[in-house]
């Protein structure tokens, strides 16, 4: 009889292997006001392969978003980054992993959990969200970055993985209560945007895609997207891919209370069941640009206001901005992902 092969016995290679890693170890990134360490830790215990060493953990300090947590786990010889928090945190994490071979795997942990959500990652269950990271698949991901110029000329810049923009969704994100966040979730956005609707104000922009035509318009809200799903499951970019290597942009224009009514009629029917089963099977083609809600894809995108806005980048306010240009670094991330991914899947839904 022959001896055992290395399929019978789980012996692999670091890394990326499969079967018995020996010596493979995650460092554990976690927001201590969305997760606790000792809850979290019996949790890792139960979902963690046998084979796999004592897991390193990170604090994340509210002064930097998780930064200094995340590039002291990345210094360390892990071969796996975890990160429990919200999508600040994940944010942060993306930006940073990017320059090493590390994998990256999401614990959802905040109100919206939006690249979990595009990912088809489980945000109500933590173990299995921990056996997707230690047993899931690989995905190569692109990764959004978004230059932002302030009224008084000074520039920053953001990575982002999901969706930045101006208008509805950061003026419903500035004026949401965050103690009703805590007790309702992501209802406490739906108070906030009721509250935000009526008094939004529009602003001429004037935009350009991958270099060509400047096209001007009146908006209330602009969105680019690396993908396009959002709070609650909620499809707003409907031909967004998240590794497609392109950006997609909704320009949200209604005239009075028949174009939003328009608008919500678009995103009805993007978030129809049947729909979602006609897009995933390929069966349905672009989304139409209306005069309530204009849609775009470029690489490259530009815009000017006339009027500074506040903008907000994957869930969170980061100031206002009178210019702002986003681009796409293409596969930028491996994330950990459910179970065999296909892809041509298109984004999750």
């Amino acid at each position: 009889m022959n001896g055992p092969s290395e399929a019978t016995t789980g012996l692999g290679d670091r890394p990326g292997c499969t079967g018995y890693c020996a010596d493979m170890r995650a460092g554990i990134v976690y927001n201590p006001v969305k997760v606790d360490r000792d809850t979290l830790a019996r949790q890792v215990e139960t979902a963690e392969p046998i084979e796999w060493s004592e897991p390193l953990w990170f604090e994340t300090d509210a002064d930097d978003s998780g930064r200094a947590a995340v590039r002291a786990a990345l210094a360390e010889d892990i071969d796996l980054l975890i990160v429990a928090g919200g999508d600040g945190t994940v944010r942060v994490a993306a930006d940073e992993i990017t320059s090493t071979d590390v994998p990256l795997a999401i614990v959802p942990a905040g109100t919206g959990n939006l690249l979990a959500r595009n990912l088809g990652i489980d945000v109500t269950d933590v173990v299995e969200a921990l056996r997707t990271a230690f047993g899931g698949a690989e995905r190569e991901i692109d990764l959004g970055e978004l230059e932002i110029q302030a009224p008084d000329g000074t520039r920053s810049k953001h990575a982002f993985a999901v969706m930045v923009g101006f208008g509805l969704d950061a003026e419903m994100i500035d004026k949401t209560d965050e103690g009703l966040k805590k007790k309702v979730g992501w209802l406490a956005y739906v108070d906030a945007a009721g509250r935000v609707i009526s008094s939004l104000d529009k602003v001429r922009v004037a935009v350009r895609l991958d270099g060509g035509r400047t096209t001007r318009s009146t908006v209330n809200t602009m969105l680019i997207g690396n993908c396009g799903t959002v709070t609650n499951g909620i499809i707003i970019l409907p031909d967004a891919a998240i590794d497609d290597g392109m950006l997609d942009i909704a320009l949200v224009r209604p005239r009075g209370v028949r174009g939003w009514a328009q608008v919500a009629g678009y995103i009805a029917r993007n978030n129809m069941i049947v729909t979602k089963l006609l897009r995933r099977r390929g069966h349905l083609g672009r989304q139409r640009t209306g005069a309530a809600l204009g849609y775009g894809q470029a690489k490259e995108t530009q815009a000017r206001l006339d009027e500074p806005r506040a903008v907000q980048v994957d869930g969170d306010v980061v100031g206002e901005a009178i210019a702002l240009r986003a681009g796409i670094r293409e596969d930028a991330l491996r994330v950990r992902v459910p179970g065999e991914h296909k892809h041509d899947e298109g984004p999750a839904v």
